[in-house]
């Protein structure tokens, strides 16, 4: 193929076919172009492949019709392209009126010259050497040799085209001939705008550089132009050229010196009876197509579709099989679409819809309707419910023997404390602000470390208490109410101090994390693991009362709290010990993190109102007859049930040496067959302890024997 051809094939019947470059091109390179093009059209004859393509050529096809000669529906539907010309009215009547050279008297004046001869209206073609050789081929006939004068072209050529074995069999040529069906060539607009170019840059390299040189408006060639200007210099005047040519268009050239294209676009067709091309379209700056003129040869009118031409869809990116062939690849649902690339959006940020850049992504939370918020949130409900009942009804029985026998002080501590951890839920689940995350962390260990420093005072205090009694008689230090109020808030103290610093050095503030691709989660400013360890007080204070409840183990079972607080301490290191594992092993999910957290504080206060409470609870509520005061020592009764007698008498030295009762009736001591100095010493500690009267013993009930 010549070099300055080039062809491009896609799939799928679209074939493109241009001149690389118009540099050099000479008409039989045009010719070879259209000779190509023709043989195209008959091998897709040949292979029964006619229609089957679709042709888009440049204006080297133009409006043509020698490329599709004979073989018109082969063509059918392909799209080409003209430069946007007018023809020149002036043009046409210059050259209707050449005629060519057929006599010796023409163009002589003197000496040869090549200059047009006017003659009754007709010019005698003197000066271009092709005119003759057009002549005849167009009119098929030939001009015979002038005498005297040599038939060969100023440059060297001969004029005739026919050859010597055919001129004898064609009619010589009159000069008379007409032009039928005549149409300007496309091409003549252009090459007198190129003319005008020309004449415009010389015009105005001989204003800058020769005026000085002459009389104002007298133009002649200096000596600074002469004998002729260079080529590099006349080509920057060339691109400075911006007139209005014959056309009526701007003529002007770009940085590159190429002029702005302005182009008519045309589609080969079948308009029933003939083939012919049809206007379709402009280009001017930027494509106007009427869609409604174009007709393609599919079944139903539709556009035609090729493999190759289709854009993919977003989100995907091209991967060049061939020059012009590509299959679409999907990008991660992270990525954008940039230059055919897959770009990773920064974290924070999701691809937009059509995958063209990232936008922020909004944080998320959780929010009062989730589920994982919702459960929560009824549990630490019905949790508040539970503390405000309990509470009322140490109040309204705040008198009783069951409720005084049970600390009546610290009791009221502790149910602040499991009141605060189930309001503590609402705060864990709501959303992270710069007042809800300081809040978190000074209420999450400040409402532990209120229940847990209740135990541990209580706790203490019964260790202490039997301690002492079995070794001496003397009285154990601070335990009397207000003493125990003291340290308990002591220890809490503490806690507050330690939170405080704390939000001092590090002030509550709020971050968005990225556990996964396309994911925000707003949560407060500081690590898990900082929230984690801030508890390690009240894990301390954990570890203490369980300490204390496994020492006071062995106080007589009857005692009324040392059991129910070990059941307690127990229950609470098991939930504390799962939620480590949970909260740091569900990869970082906000959603299973927060709710664990939220249920792991009000379990915990559930375990201590179930365990300490519930108990004097029910004895107050639903058997009210252990709630009182028994009668003296010493009293006797009898009364007749049934087969039986009861009767009240002193207790036995050999059943039960000492037994002091609650009101409820179960037994602070039962030491079975302790002697008698040291339950006697216990009993006195307690009273002691207590800091009240102790109550009286219960009587002993006998059964009588039948009768």
């Amino acid at each position: 193929m010549n070099r300055d051809v080039r062809c491009q094939v896609c799939k799928k019947g679209i074939f493109l076919f241009r001149l690389h470059s118009f540099r050099n091109v000479s008409p039989d390179a045009c010719d070879y172009f259209c000779l190509l093009f023709r043989k195209l059209l008959a091998a897709t004859i040949r292979v029964q492949k006619a229609g089957q393509f679709i042709w888009v050529a440049s204006d080297s096809w133009g409006a043509k019709s020698h490329p599709v000669r004979d073989q018109e529906w082969a063509a059918e539907g392909a799209i080409t392209i003209l430069p946007r010309r007018k023809s020149l009215t002036g043009f046409d009547d210059y050259f209707l009126s050449l005629r060519p050279r057929i006599s010796d008297r023409a163009c002589t004046h003197g000496n040869i010259t090549w200059k047009n001869e006017l003659k009754k209206n007709r010019q005698i073609n003197c000066r271009n050497p092709w005119f003759v050789k057009f002549w005849e081929q167009h009119f098929k006939c030939r001009i015979p040799e002038v005498p005297g004068i040599k038939n060969i072209s100023p440059n060297g050529t001969r004029r005739g085209t026919v050859s010597p074995l055919r001129e004898k069999d064609l009619p010589e040529c009159t000069g008379k001939e007409k032009f039928t069906n005549y149409e300007q060539e496309g091409l003549v607009p252009f090459v007198v705008d190129a003319v005008y170019a020309m004449a415009h840059a010389v015009h105005a390299m001989i204003l800058q550089k020769c005026t000085r040189d002459s009389k104002p408006g007298l133009l002649h060639f200096c000596k600074r132009v002469k004998p002729a200007p260079s080529g590099r210099e006349l080509l920057k005047y060339i691109r400075e050229v911006n007139f209005t040519g014959l056309q009526g268009q701007g003529v002007r050239f770009n940085k590159d010196g190429d002029a702005y294209g302005h182009y008519f676009i045309y589609q080969y067709q079948n308009l029933g009876n003939r083939y012919d091309y049809v206007h379709i379209g402009n280009w001017s700056a930027s494509l106007s197509i009427n869609a409604s003129q174009l007709i393609w040869k599919e079944e139903n009118g539709s556009f035609p579709k090729s493999i190759c031409s289709e854009s993919c869809p977003d989100g995907y990116i091209r991967n060049f099989q061939d020059q012009c062939c590509w299959s679409c690849v999907l990008c991660r649902e992270d990525s954008y679409v940039f230059n055919d690339t897959c770009v990773t959006c920064n974290p924070g940020y999701t691809p937009t819809q059509d995958r063209s850049t990232c936008a922020k992504l909004r944080p998320e939370h959780l929010t009062w309707g989730n589920p994982w918020a919702l459960v929560p949130l009824v549990f630490s409900g019905l949790g508040v419910i539970a503390t405000i009942f309990t509470a009322f009804v140490f109040l309204r029985f705040h008198d009783t023997p069951i409720i005084m026998a049970s600390g009546r002080e610290l009791c009221y501590v502790l149910l602040a404390g499991i009141l605060f951890c189930f309001l503590m839920a609402p705060v864990i689940l709501a959303k992270p602000t710069i007042a809800t995350c300081g809040f978190l962390r000074l209420g999450l260990g400040l409402c532990l470390s209120i229940c847990y420093s209740a135990i541990f005072t209580k706790t203490n205090r019964i260790s202490r208490i039997f301690n002492g009694g079995i070794k001496g008689v003397k009285r154990p230090s601070y335990t009397s109410p207000r003493s125990q109020i003291v340290i308990c808030f002591g220890l809490v103290t503490l806690q507050l101090i330690g939170t405080t610093v704390w939000l001092i050095i590090e002030r509550p503030t709020t971050k968005e994390v990225y556990p996964y691709p396309l994911t925000s989660v707003l949560t407060c400013g500081i690590s898990n693991l900082s929230l984690v360890m801030s508890l390690l007080y009240n894990m301390f204070l954990i570890l203490l009362c369980t300490l204390y409840a496994f020492k006071t183990r062995k106080i007589p079972e009857n005692f009324n709290e040392a059991k129910y607080i070990g059941f307690t301490m127990y229950s609470t290191c098991i939930i504390w010990l799962a939620f480590v594992p949970i909260y740091f092993g569900t990869n970082n999910d906000y959603k299973v993190q927060t709710t664990t957290m939220s249920m792991c504080v009000s379990l915990s206060a559930f375990v201590v109102l179930g365990c300490l409470f519930c108990p004097k609870l029910y004895i107050v509520l639903f058997q009210p007859y252990k709630n009182v005061r028994q009668g003296g020592v010493g009293c006797r009764a009898h009364a007749n049930n049934s087969r039986n007698q009861i009767k009240f008498g002193q207790p036995s030295r050999s059943t039960s040496l000492f037994q002091p009762s609650t009101a409820s009736g179960h037994s602070l001591s039962s030491v079975g067959e302790t002697p008698s100095q040291e339950v006697n010493t216990i009993s006195q500690g307690l009273k002691r302890a207590n800091g009240d009267q102790m109550l009286p013993t219960s009587p002993v009930i006998k059964r009588a024997p039948s009768r």
